[in-house]
């Protein structure tokens, strides 16, 4: 049975056991929206368990408690705090459990497990102005171009990472924009490229690996400008 066969029909059931259970008890101060919400959440960790997704675990518990705490009369704690939490604890059991960047291997679209099971989707991509977006998931992007002029990546409570090792510049740059919350995006990008870095930052952090004194003036220049909050961006020099 396919993964997505998996995912919905877990949701139709838990929305059946939510309409009965709204009729009853606590949960009928919660209201019809919120616990179909709150069973497409339940879906959304169950399949992300099959697949070792712990970004897919733990963001969704995180809302779950925004959506119950005060039917079930728990303890309150701020959203903020949740969410980064969430966060933390996502990329902890990431670090502890997930995957090693050499345990991928390229081959054309499609998706790989790497050894801890988490899935990752891997395709490429042939576009002088590439955009990416990626949502509870994880995703490597293979970009081919000959004359790059822009390209906009985004993350959002996944992992995204995106290769730039076949990609040409425009002769004039490129400019990408990059925003990154409640996950990790990573940039591969040649070393003899000059990067121009605009980004900012609210409660994450942006990590350059590299930072060669021995670029060529005349070297291609590309410009990154976007934001990461709660999240990480990682440029990685190859």
């Amino acid at each position: 049975m396919k993964n997505k066969n998996w995912f919905w029909g877990i949701f139709f059931i838990l929305s059946a056991v939510s309409v009965i259970a709204i009729q009853t008890g606590s949960f009928a101060q919660i209201g019809i929206q919120s616990m179909l919400l709150g069973a497409f959440l339940v879906a959304i960790i169950i399949a992300s368990l099959v697949r070792v997704n712990f970004f897919g675990i733990f963001f969704p518990i995180a809302f779950l408690y925004m959506i119950l705490w005060q039917p079930l009369n728990i303890m309150y704690v701020n959203y903020w705090f949740v969410a980064l939490s969430a966060l933390l604890v996502s990329i902890g059991f990431s670090i502890i459990f997930g995957k090693s960047h050499r345990s991928w291997s390229k081959c054309g679209s499609g998706s790989e497990y790497n050894k801890s099971g988490f899935n990752k989707t891997i395709e490429d991509i042939d576009d002088n102005n590439p955009s990416v977006e990626v949502k509870f998931g994880a995703a490597s992007k293979y970009l081919h171009a000959n004359a790059l002029k822009s390209g906009r990546f985004s993350a959002s409570f996944g992992e995204l990472e995106i290769f730039f090792d076949e990609v040409t510049l425009d002769p004039e740059g490129a400019a990408i924009v990059v925003e990154c919350s409640f996950g990790k995006l990573t940039l591969n990008i040649p070393r003899s490229w000059r990067i121009i870095d605009n980004t900012s930052v609210s409660l994450g952090e942006m990590i350059n690996n590299s930072r060669p004194a021995d670029i060529a003036e005349d070297a291609p220049q590309l410009t990154i400008s976007g934001h990461v909050s709660l999240g990480g961006i990682e440029i990685r020099r190859v």
